[in-house]
């Protein structure tokens, strides 16, 4: 009776052995038909698998990778982009901004303003605002400092992020 459990306790163990491996019993157990190199064994680890995969560029093309590796949204580019429409000056405060959202989605977004006059930044501000997907919408930036306004000759858009 020990005997009997023993050899179905090894005839398990291979079988497990054999599947964790990537062992097949119908051929090579490489399953890519046309180019094997190697010896052409009949076990085959998933590394081995894996790293053939990844050497075959037409394998892992025809699976969607391809499609996969543009670059991250991070690095794609701003979520909105925007332009100034007037900009602050004597007797105006205030600057006026066109804001397009890029994304198909909807978001928060901060627009760094400055206000540059003839010897610099004049002041720095932020304006915040909720696109949603490809929305366009029409802002207004003020000045805190409002008595600087005549001083303002140029309004600066930062990066927005």
């Amino acid at each position: 009776m020990v005997a009997g459990r023993r050899i179905r306790f090894t005839a398990v163990l291979v079988a497990v052995v054999f599947a964790l491996t990537g062992f097949s019993s119908s051929g090579h157990g490489h399953g890519h038909g046309s180019k094997s190199s190697g010896s052409g064994g009949g076990c085959s680890s998933s590394k081995k698998r894996s790293s053939y995969n990844s050497n075959n560029s037409s394998t892992n093309n025809s699976n969607g990778s391809g499609k996969s590796t543009p670059s991250p949204s991070k690095s794609a580019g701003p979520p909105a982009h925007a332009q100034v429409v007037t900009c602050a000056g004597p007797g105006s405060p205030k600057a006026v901004l066109k804001v397009t959202s890029d994304v198909d989605t909807t978001r928060l977004i901060d627009v760094p303003v400055v206000f540059q006059g003839a010897s610099g930044v004049v002041e720095r501000t932020s304006v915040r605002v909720s696109l949603k997907a490809r929305e366009t919408q029409t802002v207004t930036a003020e000045m805190v400092q409002k008595d600087k306004a005549a001083e303002v000759t140029t309004c600066v858009l930062g990066t927005i992020n």
